[in-house]
C-alpha cells in the first residue's frame, strides 16, 4: 500500500509539473495554450479551425466580459476576443495586453431572417446614416475616448407611428452594446436607434446570450441581430445580412506578466 500511495505521489507531481502554464507570444503559442472564447462568436469558430487538432485546450464562456475575467483569475492562458472590445478591455484593465498579430478580419453586418423585406429598408437607412456622418461619429465617439456610455441620451423613438423594431443583441460587448440600469448603450444601440428614427419605428433592445441570437431571429422574437455579427458565409445560408457598417479584427489577450496557473479540467 505504501508502494502504491508512494507512486500515486510521484504520478500527481509529475502531472502537475507538466502542465505548467504556457506563455503565449504570437499565435502559434496557442497550439499549447488553454484558449478561452466567448461561445457562438466568430472567435469560436475561427480558434476552433486554428486548433483543430487541440481542441481540448478551447474553454467557451458565456461572454467576452466572462473570457476575460476567466483570463484575469489565471484560469487561461490567453483569450482571442474581437479588437475594439480587446481596446476597452486594455484601457480599463491595466493588467491586460494584445498581442499584435491579428488571426482574422471580419466585416460586421446587421442580419434578418432570409426573405425578410424589412432587410432592404434597414440597408437604405444605414447607407444614408453612412453617407452623412452619422454612423462614423457614433464610432468615433465610443472607440478610442473616455466617454461614457449614457442610455438617457439616445432617442428611442418612443410611441412612433409604424410601431416598434425589436432588435436582438448581446449586451455584454462593449463597446457595441452595454446594458446598464439606465438601460442599453454602445455603438450598434445608437446604430440601431438612428436607423429606427427613419423607419419611423420605435426601438426595443431585447438582451440574449450571443449564442442564443439566431435562435430568436428564426422564431420571430427579435425583427433583427445588430450586436458587432460578423458576416460569414455559415450564418448567410440561413440569414440576410445589410452590407457592411464596421470591420474588425480577431487578436490575442494575455496577462502582462503572462505567468498564470493552469485551469482545473
Amino acid at each position: 500500500m505504501k508502494n502504491i500511495a508512494r507512486f500515486a505521489l510521484i504520478l500527481l507531481v509529475v502531472l502537475i509539473a507538466g502542465s505548467a502554464f504556457a506563455e503565449v507570444n504570437n499565435a502559434a503559442d496557442l497550439k499549447n495554450a488553454k484558449v478561452g472564447v466567448e461561445a457562438g462568436s466568430s472567435s469560436e469558430l475561427s480558434i476552433r479551425d486554428f486548433l483543430k487538432d487541440n481542441r481540448e485546450n478551447i474553454f467557451t464562456f458565456e461572454s467576452v466580459w466572462d473570457v476575460v475575467e476567466a483570463l484575469r483569475a489565471k484560469k487561461i492562458d490567453a483569450a482571442v476576443i474581437d479588437e475594439t472590445p480587446a481596446r476597452y478591455f486594455a484601457v480599463n484593465y491595466d493588467d491586460i495586453k494584445i498581442l499584435p498579430e491579428a488571426l482574422r478580419t471580419y466585416l460586421m453586418g446587421i442580419a434578418f431572417k432570409k426573405g425578410n423585406s424589412l432587410r432592404d429598408e434597414v440597408n437604405k437607412a444605414l447607407t444614408e446614416l453612412k453617407d452623412d456622418g452619422t454612423l462614423a461619429r457614433t464610432i468615433a465617439k465610443y472607440v478610442g475616448s473616455e466617454y461614457t456610455p449614457d442610455p438617457s441620451e439616445i432617442d428611442l423613438n418612443k410611441d412612433a407611428k409604424n410601431g416598434k423594431l425589436w432588435v436582438g443583441c448581446s449586451a455584454v460587448f462593449p463597446p457595441y452594446e452595454i446594458r446598464t440600469e439606465r438601460g442599453f448603450a454602445g455603438i450598434d444601440v445608437e446604430l440601431c436607434a438612428a436607423i429606427a428614427k427613419k423607419l419611423d419605428r420605435e426601438l426595443v433592445m431585447v438582451d440574449y446570450r450571443f449564442e442564443l441570437l439566431p435562435e430568436a431571429l428564426e422564431t420571430g422574437r427579435i425583427d433583427m441581430i445588430c450586436s458587432a455579427y460578423t458576416i460569414s458565409e455559415a450564418r448567410q445560408e440561413f440569414m440576410d445580412f445589410t452590407e457592411p457598417y464596421d470591420a474588425d479584427q480577431e487578436v490575442i489577450i494575455v496577462l502582462k506578466d503572462n505567468e498564470q496557473e493552469q485551469p482545473a479540467k
